[in-house]
């Protein structure tokens, strides 16, 4: 039986929000409920232009509101952490836009809030969510590229104007934050898929053993381009995340000894589908490609969302996966010598 449809309200009206829930909850059925934003005039802008049922004055009124089953934040990274308490506080459950805080004692901070709460929070790493990261981790597990040698992940995008929050050191900005995420994200999911296999030799572990930053130009705290490398087991693995570069990337690469699996935009599928598989046998080498389907990674998410929140479902897999991702972002910053983002939510 398909869950009741949730009433869906945005804390901001941002653009990543058109794609998390707007367009999202066109595919699945999930009701556009509220709109909050610093300006009223301009949520209700957003909101007549999105097709939501109305606005709330302010932040505090929407998170107040006992009509809505779920509070999407996709403000400025810096506010994530103290926006997600005050739901949870207030009765509501949370998606969240990664990353979930500005560091991990101000993750510790708003997990903190969970005890107690008649809600739950989840962080938006919808990518893990489309059948094509399903469907990469089933064929390497299977073995058909053999024993893993190495992995690769991308997460490199052009630059952002300067005056984006992005930019914004106060505001947790810097491409660890925005893009990097989702590379060390998608390294823990592989372990944690892959624990136990032939294919994944000396165990599931990620640790850090390097990293160097490009800074920003107008701000030398803030990371414009990360080269990372680390372990997964005995697996080196290589993450490279710029917001100055030239093109799009957003590939994630496994290597094995007989052959290598690749999703040219693992983040998005919805944009390119494909995944490349080739092998190696006694007959040469065998190339595949594979499609996964274009139905956004984002009603793929919406629809899980949904179930956790009707079924009540408190797992803390996927969390604690966040906060593990978040460990490894200062240990980034840490081994780059920048400082660690500043948090707003101080209890």
């Amino acid at each position: 039986m398909t869950a009741e449809p949730l009433r869906i309200g945005l804390l901001g009206a941002s653009r990543i929000a058109e794609l998390a829930v707007t367009e999202a909850s066109r595919e699945t059925g999930d009701i556009r409920a509220a709109v909050a934003a610093r300006d009223p005039e301009r949520a209700r802008a957003y909101a007549t232009a999105h097709g939501y049922e109305g606005i709330r004055e302010s932040y505090d009124a929407l998170v107040a509101d006992d009509s809505l089953d779920l509070i999407y934040i996709g403000l400025p990274n810096g506010l994530h952490a103290e926006w997600t308490a005050k739901a949870l506080d207030a009765g509501r459950s949370v998606l969240v836009e990664k990353p979930f805080a500005a560091n991990l004692a101000e993750f510790d901070r708003a997990a903190a809030h969970l005890d107690g709460a008649s809600g739950w929070a989840w962080e938006a790493f919808h990518y893990a969510d489309h059948p094509a990261m399903h469907r990469l981790i089933e064929i390497v597990r299977s073995g058909e590229i053999g024993e893993i040698r190495g992995i690769d992940v991308h997460m490199d995008m052009p630059s952002p104007a300067a005056d984006d929050p992005r930019w914004n050191f106060d505001l947790a900005g810097g491409t660890m934050m925005d893009l990097g995420c989702y590379a060390l994200n998608a390294i823990l999911l592989l372990g944690e898929a892959l624990a136990g296999s032939d294919a994944l030799p000396g165990g599931a572990a990620v640790a850090l053993r390097s990293a160097e930053a490009e800074r920003w130009d107008a701000d030398a705290r803030v990371d414009a381009a990360v080269v990372a490398r680390l372990t997964l087991g005995d697996v080196p693995v290589s993450v490279h995340t710029s917001m100055v570069s030239s093109d799009w990337n957003f590939g994630l690469r496994v290597t094995g000894s007989l052959g290598e699996a690749a999703l040219p935009n693992f983040v998005k599928p919805q944009e390119d589908d494909r995944l490349l598989v080739r092998t190696i046998t006694g007959a040469g080498a065998e190339e595949r490609v594979e499609r996964a389907g274009v139905l956004s990674s984002y009603a793929y998410q919406l629809r899980r969302i949904r179930e956790a929140v009707r079924n009540g479902d408190r797992s803390r897999v996927g969390f604690d996966r966040s906060r593990r991702t978040m460990a490894l972002i200062d240990e980034v910053y840490t081994a780059c010598g920048l400082p660690l983002r500043p948090g707003r939510l101080e209890r």
